[in-house]
């Protein structure tokens, strides 16, 4: 069975070129354990009968980062790169040794079908001001990146979460006290609000911009949306934007989890989850993934049971393992919240048709989210795109599945 280890802490820049003919697989590398959650039956109003968990307060115990060598090995029978977010043979090679990009999408009602998702590797959602929530869309290569949008502002759980993973971080627009997360962290960000086109309408996807502008609102939805709705870009556009800034893009991508492949032994005595419904908030109650068994991968839904589309597929969001981590979620006092992802917390792991309960940390802004099973081991995920949904402590009794 082929694993791939996390990394938790960014380290040698270029070390994955030096191995990349000879590191097929990387052995196994301990963490700290986390304590298993406590669960409570709660059965909603409803005639389908579901199961949830009331996952307790849980500590963590904080412990410096894992020292692991990067993992950017080729299959002999692709000549790819395993994706260090999917751990799926697929990437360029011509990516080796190089940072990936964390792209903050739309996710209002008014907002959607968005573009672009289907490429995305890991797709995380969480909770901004007035229950609403957003995207933040990553991608190993960033010449990959396809159309993307609506592209939305930065808040500084978005700015955490794209920190974890050495990515480049991607927005348009920020609350005001983003930028000093940024400064803080040694975030790089590339801020599309300040250098975008006013107007402008790609042909498959390929447009043409004045100098220095790299973001621009799109005339299709121009004339179906409001403003904030409009922003798009791709991988050629953001690649000159990268180098507009003099960013460079030579560093660490780590790996995302521990990646096995399927079947996970972690899921072994899971519980059935062919339908698994997140409630964020009133205005997001409905996140829902729903189990396709001829493809082994969880469809998405939201908006009162509608496809989340993307709009230069026309197809559906499909995605291999599914990720609730319950955190703690507080007003600031300036109409915008605070997720203290620091404190970790419980949550659970949903991959073909099974679930189990699950503690997670992610000590510091700078460090990967760690996933441990109820006997404190990192759990085994299989390798194939993940959606991670940051959900609020106090609502996770709302969160269903059968």
């Amino acid at each position: 069975m082929t694993s791939i280890n996390p990394s938790s802490r960014l380290s040698k820049i270029r070390f994955i070129t030096m191995f990349i003919a000879m590191c097929i697989v990387i052995g196994p590398v301990s963490a700290c354990s986390g304590k298993s959650a406590e669960t409570t039956p709660f059965v909603p109003a409803t005639t389908v009968p579901v199961t949830t968990a009331t996952p307790t307060e849980t500590v963590i115990p904080v412990t410096e980062p894992i020292e692991t060598e990067p993992a950017a090995t080729t299959s002999s029978s692709t000549g790819f790169l395993l994706n260090p977010f999917t751990g799926i043979a697929d990437m360029d090679p011509e990516n080796a040794g190089m940072r990936s990009v964390a792209i903050v999408v739309n996710n209002h009602i008014a907002s959607i079908p968005q573009r672009g998702l289907h490429k995305a590797d890991v797709i995380y959602e969480y909770e901004t001001e007035g229950g609403q929530t957003r995207l933040l869309a990553l991608f190993a290569d960033v010449s990959s990146v396809p159309e993307i949008g609506s592209i939305r502002s930065a808040r500084v759980v978005s700015s955490h979460l794209a920190a974890g993973t050495n990515s480049l971080f991607i927005h348009f627009g920020s609350n005001a006290r983003v930028p000093s997360e940024l400064k803080q962290y040694g975030i790089q960000d590339i801020d599309g609000n300040a250098m975008c086109a006013s107007s402008g309408h790609s042909v498959k996807g390929d447009i043409t911009l004045p100098s220095n502008l790299f973001f621009y609102r799109d005339d299709n939805w121009k004339s179906k949306r409001a403003i904030e709705h409009t922003a798009v870009t791709n991988g050629k556009l953001l690649l000159g934007a990268i180098e507009y800034k003099g960013f460079d893009m030579n560093g660490e991508t780590p790996v995302l989890f521990h990646f096995v492949e399927s079947p996970s032994p972690s899921l072994a005595n899971g519980q059935t989850c062919t339908d698994l419904n997140i409630f964020f908030s009133l205005t997001n109650k409905d996140s829902n993934f729903i189990y396709d068994k001829e493809i082994a991968m969880y469809g998405k839904y939201q908006y009162n049971g509608k496809a989340q589309i993307d709009e230069l597929t026309q197809e559906m969001i499909y995605v291999k393992n599914v990720f609730v981590l319950f955190a703690r979620i507080e007003p600031h006092g300036d109409s915008t919240i605070d997720a203290y992802l620091n404190e970790g917390g419980a949550g659970f792991y949903v991959s073909e048709g099974k679930l189990i309960e699950i503690t997670w940390k992610k000590d510091t802004p700078n460090n990967l989210i760690e996933v441990f099973d109820k006997e404190g081991n990192p759990v085994e995920v299989n390798v194939g795109k993940s959606y991670i949904n940051i959900v609020r402590r106090s609502r996770s009794t709302q969160t269903t599945w059968e």
